[in-house]
């Protein structure tokens, strides 16, 4: 029996790759027209699949603890602009102050950007009835500004972040700490996630149920129920959830 429900939050509630999506598209031609002279630059298409897969990336390695913080953020812009200039910009490679700049002017464009899923709001409503909560890997300051931002907050029983408890999915302490501040045993606590690994095993190992939300329908095989959006969950909860099924 599901008595709780706890969600991940980017690629879950908030659309992540779309407020990226959307920063990148009003940082891009900020950069061309900074540029002196005529010189060639990676179609936008290029740019947005090369700083979407650098920051990919750097979160790996910060989660790995090879970079800080802080240090990820800059690394994504270094990144991108070396492939920038492999495509032919021709111009001195940039100061530290430079890449700090771009990723400053990023971030805020980043920020006004963040939307939930249409289907977020309906599925925490229907789903008002349980004590909610949160488990998502970042910063803490920048993940709780975003459920404040978005009007989200004051829905969660308990919101755990990895960088404010040292631990991040899919470790099975950052399970407990929610399990803990929710007050309910794991096998009555249901996860829902975008991530296979992070998401689902690390709360099928923490003895969790969990079911995938594969919004971009990938082809990729799960062991877990699969949903293509929230619309259904409220159902599966009070029918019984099983993630045997």
């Amino acid at each position: 029996m599901i008595r709780g429900v706890v969600f991940d939050l980017d690629g879950t509630l908030l659309d992540h790759d779309g407020a990226e999506l959307a920063a990148l598209s009003k940082l891009y031609p900020t950069l061309l027209a900074g540029d002196n002279g005529p010189q060639r630059w990676l179609a936008f298409p290029d740019f947005a699949a090369a700083w979407h897969e650098a920051a990919e990336r750097g979160w790996q390695r910060y989660v790995a603890g090879e970079l800080s913080f802080a240090a990820q953020r800059t690394w994504r812009v270094q990144q991108v602009m070396a492939l920038q200039d492999e495509a032919g910009d021709g111009r001195q490679p940039l100061t530290e102050q430079e890449v700090d700049d771009i990723f400053a002017r990023y971030l805020t464009l980043y920020e006004e950007s963040w939307s939930l899923y249409p289907d977020t709001v309906p599925c925490l409503e229907a789903l008002s009835a349980y004590p909610l909560g949160v488990i998502t890997n970042g910063d803490g300051a920048q993940q709780r500004q975003k459920l404040a931002q978005t009007g989200i907050a004051e829905r969660f029983a308990s919101v755990v972040v990895s960088g404010e408890v040292g631990v991040a999915k899919p470790q099975r302490e950052i399970f407990e700490r929610s399990a803990e501040e929710l007050g309910l045993p794991p096998n009555e606590l249901l996860f829902i996630g975008d991530n296979p690994e992070n998401d689902v095993r690390g709360a099928r190992q923490a003895g969790w149920h969990a079911i995938w939300l594969n919004r971009d329908c990938s082809r990729q095989e799960v062991a877990a129920l699969t949903v293509a959006d929230l619309t259904d969950v409220p159902r599966l909860v009070v029918d019984g959830f099983s993630s045997e099924r």
